[in-house]
This record gives C-alpha cells, structure tokens and sequence, in this order.
C-alpha cells in the first residue's frame, strides 16, 4: 500500500473529526455555560439534570448528588470540559497539518519541525490540563459515594503520561531539526 494515500487519508479523517470536535465542543460549552450561568432556563431544562464526564468511569448516582449543584463543581466540569475540547481539536488539526506535510513535502522539512514542537506542547500543556481536572473531577466525584463497608480513594497520576510523551515529541523535533539540517546540507553539497 502506497503510504502517500495512507497520510492523505489520515489528514482527511483528522480534519473531518476536527470540524466534528469543534461543533460538538462548541454545544458542551453552551451547555455548561447554561449550568453555570442561567440554572433555570429554558435551554438547561431542555437539557436536563447536569451528568458530568468522567474519563475513566461511569459514576451513575441513584439520586443527584448536591455535589452536582455547587458552583465550583460546575466551573470545575467547565474547565475540563474546555480543556478536553480544546486538547481534542488542537491536537486534530495539528495531525491534519502533519499528514499533509508528510504526504506532500516528505519528512524531512522544517515545517514539520514547527508542528511535532506545537505537537508536543500541545499534548505537554492542553493534554496534562485535560488529564489533571479530569482526575480532579472524579476524585470529588468518588468522594460523594456512600459506601459502607469500605474506603475508596482515588489517585491517579494519569497526568504524568501525557507530560511525559509532550516532552519525548519536543526532543523528537529536536532531532528531526537535526536531521534535516543534515539533509539540506547534503543536498547543497552535492
């Protein structure tokens, strides 16, 4: 298989989830905004009662918790929210840039340079916010369940992951800058 179809369909797929993300993210702002700003309106009571995300677990409480009314639990749902929406889409449209660079210029360019560094930072900084307040959320959530019989704590340091893996993609483009460097060099060369 030709790899040249292989990133120009990726960069399609990225782009098409791109817009997806946006669109959809644009709706779970308002809605939050709504939660937030205007509890008694008519667009939340469309929506219903607030049922937060949760990134690694399905809390389904029998009756809402009062945890799910208190503001700073709504800004807190807000800022993940944000964060994973924002981490989503910048990261898509990034790998849309990326793929098409491959599949038009090659690998060794310094536009990809560009992109695998605002790759790796935006995985570093957007996708280490979206992974803490995501924890954070769930934590107060875990702290609201009545159990009695055992003690539930939850910790994660899920969070560490995708500050790690920004800065490894930082010292990638690094060495890729390196690399083509090299290969411009080479060129001039011969």
């Amino acid at each position: 298989m030709n790899l040249n179809l292989f990133y120009k369909l990726g960069s399609i797929l990225c782009i098409t989830l791109f817009y997806f993300v946006s669109l959809t993210g644009l709706f779970a702002i308002a809605s939050h905004i709504g939660y937030l700003y205007f509890p008694n309106s008519a667009f939340t009571d469309s929506l219903g009662s607030f049922d937060p995300i949760y990134s690694y677990l399905v809390l389904n409480f029998e009756e809402q918790p009062d945890l799910y009314e208190k503001k700073s639990f709504l800004q807190l749902s807000f800022l993940s929210e944000l964060t994973t929406i924002l981490f989503a889409a910048v990261f898509l449209w990034l790998m849309h840039k990326f793929l098409k660079t491959l599949d038009q210029e090659g690998l060794f360019t310094y536009k990809n340079v560009s992109i695998l560094t605002k790759l790796g930072l935006t995985i570093g900084i957007l996708g280490t916010g979206f992974t803490y307040t995501s924890e954070l959320l769930t934590s107060k959530a875990v702290e609201e369940l009545e159990i009695t019989n055992a003690s539930v704590h939850y910790s994660s340091w899920f969070f560490i992951d995708t500050l790690i893996g920004g800065i490894i993609l930082i010292i990638i483009a690094s060495a890729l800058k390196t690399a083509v460097h090299a290969v411009k060099e080479n060129k001039q060369t011969i």
